[in-house]
């Protein structure tokens, strides 16, 4: 939500300009962040979402596709699409369940465990770049302040 300087701010009701504040920064944080994890993607020939599906198969190796649409907030199809992609460049193999023949395990090759190794190692790099100069006591009361920012968003949500 970054807008222009020479604009004021557009207050929202029942929104203290603080918190207005916090808000605009906090969404200039994600955004940039955004932008930054997309450019270094782009660099190593890599999509964001690819990039995610290896971090979670790296942890989980063998989840099934209908664990990794749930937990990439991706529909079925475009998990199938992306697993298409990720099999042809042999980052990944799909085989079915040894119990239940109508579910299809994902399994990361060898060629996946090193890309996904590479890339933990680029984007921890990119994402240290950012945030270690910051002081380590700061960063701990930016941790804490984003916890409670999360918890009293979730609780909001029910």
């Amino acid at each position: 939500m970054h807008r222009p300087a020479h604009l004021p701010p557009v207050p929202l009701e029942g929104l203290d300009p603080l918190s207005m504040r916090v808000y605009e920064a906090f969404m200039r944080v994600l955004a940039a962040h955004r932008q930054l994890m997309f450019r270094v993607l782009a660099e190593e020939n890599a999509h964001p979402g690819q990039a995610l599906c290896l971090r979670m198969l790296a942890e989980r190796d063998g989840a099934s596709q209908r664990e990794l649409a749930c937990a990439l907030h991706l529909s079925a199809p475009t998990v199938t699409a992306m697993l298409q992609r990720m099999e042809k460049a042999g980052t990944i193999e799909r085989r079915p369940d040894a119990t239940d023949q109508r579910v299809t395990r994902v399994h990361l090759t060898a060629v996946g465990r090193a890309r996904e190794r590479d890339l933990r190692v680029i984007l921890g790099g990119t994402i240290g770049r950012v945030l270690d100069p910051i002081p380590e006591s700061d960063r701990r009361e930016l941790e804490r302040l984003l916890g409670v920012m999360a918890d009293r968003a979730l609780g909001a949500l029910g």
